[in-house]
């Protein structure tokens, strides 16, 4: 039944995306499903009278069951949903010397004459505060060209709508943004370069503002100098303070994103070199159709997780290189009640063919994940020596779900923590009480080297244990202990070599919590 039920979601999402590229109506544009009953109800809604109306089930899932059919095949229907954007032939070409000005000049010039490529030459060039992309234009560095973003906190005011850390807030803004924007790409060739230069930022997020962090104990963890920004941006979540009263200006430190895309769809980033990010580096959040693609992303501060498609949808992140100061790709969907406000989920994401050389972790879905994250996909990815290589976060503030998760053909150098990390006990709780669903995943032919805590860890709870994983041809060399699983139901190991045994099917489930200290 797990096949049919992700089957019968991805065929609806692949509809609507028809529907909206067609520009046919969505009629049934509230298709609904409730997961943990797995009854499917289609309804209708009368927006106009502002009332719901249940109709005639039009699908039943029992005619899409489909025994044994490749989770390839799967991946592959997510992958060809994703629209790639087309940009026209006309090219802008700009002086030798570019500034800001005749950059985000050209861009607007560019767009609002039908689209086209607008093109930055070989050299250094200076930019002295954010960029904004807009629709159907194409940002292309040739060669040997670099953007060089000032690190002045000050260029990236006035405060902007964003989401820092799954809440919603006026903030800086990125290096390079866009919001409400459609059909553009930001493509470079050979050594092409957006170096952010966000080393003054970035020491908000260190102890005591100091640069020779060794640990990745910093940024929101501890004692820095945004602390109290985030405490405060934290406490106006909990309490739904009205966004537009959350503003975050010139006193205030929390830093921004590198690149940050904002209710955007059909974007393209390829062929870039992103280095010394403040904070996230690339931040997709509330879009549809991503395309991240032969990236490479040089950044080694405080939080700089490589990618966080965030609340966004039909997202394909490929053939890109991570050398991050944190997790090198993370999904995210909101955080606590704010983001169970928003409610927008990740969905329909891809992983593939990557390499992950993080001072943190590797692939992760949260912490920030309250809106739901589903139907992801993660295969052939190369991983380093990191904290946890597969890792799965929230805490009871959070809830919300992950499920319909797919991971294939992963190589591990080492971890840690755990190769393999079910966590609903994440730092930072607040003392919610709303436990995440976790639900449905396959995991196959995985191979690391070292584990220094677990091989396997898994932690449920009570309310909410952690269900229905399968892993398949799983291998750790050599781990300090082999499982914990605590919480859990219908888990189950085929071909699970730890040290050199098998280990049961069915693991014997563990009594006592234990604590994995190694993010």
């Amino acid at each position: 039944m797990k096949t049919a039920w992700i089957l019968l979601s991805l065929l609806m999402s692949v509809c609507v995306r028809a529907q909206e590229k067609t520009g046919n109506p969505v009629i049934n544009d509230a298709f609904s499903a409730d997961p943990s009953a797995k009854v499917f109800n289609d309804t209708l809604k009368y927006n106009s009278e502002g009332r719901t109306e249940k109709v005639t089930t039009t699908l039943d899932a029992s005619r899409l069951l489909m025994h044994g059919v490749d989770m390839r095949r799967i991946e592959a229907m997510v992958a060809a949903s994703i629209s790639l954007p087309s940009i026209g032939k006309k090219e802008y070409s700009l002086p030798q010397s570019v500034t800001r000005e005749t950059l985000q000049n050209a861009i607007d010039e560019c767009s609002g004459n039908g689209g086209g490529r607008v093109i930055v030459n070989a050299g250094v060039h200076h930019i002295d505060g954010p960029v904004v992309m807009k629709s159907n234009v194409c940002l292309h560095l040739r060669n040997g060209a670099t953007l060089s973003f000032t690190g002045n906190p000050d260029s990236y005011l006035p405060a902007v709508f964003s989401r820092w850390e799954g809440t919603e807030l006026y903030n800086r803004s990125s290096m390079i943004r866009a919001e409400y924007a459609e059909n553009f790409a930001i493509t470079g060739e050979g050594t092409a370069v957006i170096n952010a230069n966000g080393g003054e930022m970035a020491r908000w997020g260190m102890p005591g503002g100091k640069p020779d962090f060794v640990e990745n104990i910093h940024g929101t963890h501890g004692e820095t100098p945004e602390k109290d920004d985030v405490e405060r941006l934290r406490t106006m979540g909990d309490n739904a303070t009205d966004v537009e009263k959350r503003v975050f200006g010139s006193e205030s430190r929390l830093r921004p994103c590198a690149i940050e895309f904002v209710n955007c769809q059909e974007i393209l980033v390829e062929g870039v070199t992103l280095k010394d990010s403040p904070f996230w580096c690339i931040h997709p959040v509330y879009c549809k159709d991503v395309t991240i693609r032969n990236v490479t992303i040089d950044s080694h501060f405080p939080n700089n997780d490589g990618c966080d498609p965030e609340s966004s949808e039909r997202v394909m992140i490929e053939n890109c290189t991570f050398r991050t100061g944190d997790d090198a790709v993370a999904i995210k969907a909101g955080r606590d009640a704010d983001g169970r406000r928003v409610g927008r989920p990740a969905k329909n994401i891809v992983v593939r063919n990557c390499r992950f050389f993080s001072k943190c972790n590797g692939l992760c879905i949260g912490s920030e994940m309250s809106g739901g994250v589903s139907n992801v996909f993660l295969r052939n990815i190369t991983v380093g020596d990191v904290k946890n290589a597969l890792l799965f976060k929230s805490n009871l503030d959070r809830g919300g779900y992950i499920e319909n998760v797919f991971v294939d053909s992963i190589m591990i150098s080492s971890a840690a923590g755990a190769v393999l990390r079910f966590e609903t006990n994440y730092f930072g709780y607040r003392g919610g009480n709303c436990p995440s669903r976790y639900a449905d995943f396959v995991i196959s032919n995985i191979k690391a080297g070292r584990a220094d805590a677990y091989a396997i860890y898994i932690d449920g709870n009570d309310t909410e244990p952690i269900r229905d994983i399968d892993v398949e041809n799983f291998e750790v060399k050599e781990a300090k202990n082999a499982t914990y699983l605590y919480k859990t139901e219908r888990c189950s190991f085929r071909n699970c070599k730890i040290n050199g045994r098998l280990i049961p099917e069915n693991p014997q489930q563990d009594t006592e919590r234990k604590q994995c200290d190694v993010w």
